[in-house]
């Protein structure tokens, strides 16, 4: 870890142990302000996507909506620590706060009874084990919960309700499926359109061609990222012309990769992707909502079954498998013409046929029955019905 990495490190521990609970509970002398939800978050510099379509409900009511975001990888110790403690200042008065990562300064006090915390976590599903589940997450210098205060975490379905209550050393009662707000948009044929008229936009040679896109997990950290090696260059010209082959990896992977990869949001891309190749990124289990092929490139399940775990059997995803690079251009057009065939089936293959879709459909029900449409609404519901003072 270079120094600037050192120094804010300490500086966010010392003051998360230190500076903000004492900050918290100056500033809890002042009462609870009814309405009062504030959107907070430490790994952007603006809205996120997770938070716009929450804070675009609760818009126009008569709640008081504010923001805080600061992206605290990208700003100084100071920065870091003025954002902080303007946090503060609005928690120990907020009504709700509402956050969808990891925010230390939210778990970092005792929190008063009158205020909730509402997690949005980003990911749909439950595969892979992350939180306390597993080693690499949670800072081994940390001290306490980063969980801490949570009084609600909005889950895709029933069956994530365990593993992220597990993950996250949490009650079961705190973690709901009401669904994932963010996904409601995949519903709406208006931005389906919106997402492929921008796709073509930036890649007009895309025309006329069918796309497949390899969206590896991040493996490692920020200072040595790690993925599976694959050859885009290689892969394409095994595909041939008719495809178009992209990338969308972790940001610290993009100067590898260059030129295959898209600077489009990965979700973005669903509405035009043909075959997506994936590992073990909860990415998938959104993908699967839009009922298209998955090709599942995982030349290091076995390691990364022991060293890291999952919260289900990996055979139960409905995608393809592939361990070996020299299989997987023809993994991806069979797959592609399997979804392609319609209704030119012989009576075996239209078995098989019936049986994918009914492996899907209980993939889906187990994992994203709550992500319908209407998971906003629900949230939204949560925070109006518990304002403090009803």
């Amino acid at each position: 870890m270079n120094l600037k990495l050192c120094l804010k490190q300490y500086v966010k521990m010392f003051a998360q142990n230190c500076l903000l609970p004492l900050w918290y509970t100056v500033c809890c002398r002042r009462p609870v302000i009814p309405g009062l939800i504030v959107f907070a978050d430490a790994h952007h510099d603006s809205r996120p996507g997770n938070m716009e379509l929450l804070y675009r409900r609760l818009e126009g009511t008569s709640l008081t909506l504010r923001e805080l975001y600061l992206d605290y990888q990208k700003h100084s110790p100071a920065a870091v620590l003025r954002h902080m403690f303007a946090f503060m200042k609005l928690y120990a008065q907020a009504d709700c706060v509402v956050i969808c990562d990891n925010f230390l300064p939210a778990a970092s006090c005792r929190k008063r009874k009158g205020t909730r915390v509402i997690q949005l976590w980003h990911a749909c599903g439950a595969l892979k084990k992350f939180g306390y589940d597993t080693e690499d997450d949670i800072p081994a210098n940390y001290r306490g919960n980063v969980f801490k205060n949570t009084d609600l975490v909005t889950v895709s379905s029933g069956r994530c309700v365990e593993p992220f209550a597990s993950a996250m050393r949490l009650p079961e009662r705190c973690v709901r499926p009401l669904g994932v707000s963010r996904t409601d948009v995949y519903f709406r044929k208006e931005w389906q359109e919106d997402c492929r008229r921008a796709f073509y936009e930036r890649y007009p040679e895309a025309v006329g061609k069918k796309i497949a896109l390899w969206a590896p997990t991040f493996r490692g950290n920020p200072g040595a990222p790690k993925s599976p090696e694959l050859d885009l260059k290689r892969l394409s010209a095994q595909l041939g012309e008719e495809w178009l082959v992209l990338s969308r990896v972790h940001p610290h992977m993009r100067e590898r990769y260059g030129e295959t990869d898209c600077p489009i949001e990965t979700e973005r891309l669903f509405p035009v992707v043909d075959v997506l190749i994936a590992d073990y990124s909860s990415l998938i289990f959104e993908y699967l909502l839009f009922d298209k092929p998955l090709v599942l490139y995982v030349p290091d399940l076995a390691d990364y079954q022991e060293k890291r775990g999952f919260y289900l059997e990996f055979s139960e995803i409905p995608g393809y498998q592939v361990k070996q690079e020299k299989a997987l251009a023809m993994a991806v057009q069979q797959e592609y013409l399997a979804y392609q065939q319609g209704k030119n089936y012989n009576r075996v293959q239209l078995e098989e046929k019936r049986a994918l879709l009914e492996r899907r459909e209980r993939f889906l029900e187990g994992y994203m029955s709550g992500c319908d449409g209407r998971a906003t609404e629900r949230i939204a519901e949560y925070i109006c019905d518990g304002q403090t003072g009803r």
